[in-house]
This record gives structure tokens, sequence and C-alpha cells, in this order.
């Protein structure tokens, strides 16, 4: 049951996040707070409804960040562990520590 609903709240929020970070709805979003203003409306509630909206949508789209990366990360590895001759201590690299993929690109020079 947690498992539906986890995959169905991540459906909501990648395509969320694929909605608001198109032009049409930030024009949109500018011109309706444009237009709160001028009518008169508070300020502060603008400010705090603008301030919730931001931090859930960014973190909307990290989260879809995220997820993108974790796919070319393993696409990337698959194709290494299938070439001949390519290092497989390349392959994650990037759960490895800074020094270690240093190291491992001076190995490759």
């Amino acid at each position: 049951m947690f498992e539906r609903l986890y995959q169905a709240i991540g459906m909501l929020s990648a395509r969320t996040a694929d909605f608001v970070g198109h032009a049409i709805v930030q024009v949109f979003v500018l011109a309706a707070s444009i237009a709160w203003l001028a009518l008169g409306r508070s300020e502060a509630a603008l400010a705090s409804t603008m301030t919730i909206g931001g931090f859930i949508l960014t973190q909307m789209v990290l989260n879809q960040q995220r997820r993108r990366e974790n796919a070319l990360h393993l696409k990337i590895d698959e194709l290494l562990h299938a070439i001949e001759g390519a290092r497989n201590e390349v392959a994650g690299a990037e759960h490895k520590s800074e020094r270690r993929i240093e190291e491992l690109r001076q190995e490759q020079a």
C-alpha cells in the first residue's frame, strides 16, 4: 500500500515539476502576482505564498533531477562494464570521495 502511495506521489511531483517549469506557467505567475498587487491585496500574503510555493517546487525539481542523474549514472556504468578494457573501478565513481576521483583521473592520464 505504501509503495503505491509513494509511486503516486512521485509521479504527481514529477508532473508538477514539468508543468511549472514551462515558460507559459512562469509568465502566468508573474502576471498573477502583478495583478494581485495592483488590486491592492496583501503583499505579505503574496510573499508568504510565493516563499512556500518556491520551497516546495524547488524540492520537486531537485528530486526529479536526482532520479534522472541516478538513471544516467546507471546507464554509464552499464556501458563501462560492457566495454572491454574499461576500468571497472571507474564505474560508480559518483559514490567515491573527491580525492579518490582525482586519483582515478590521474591514473587515466
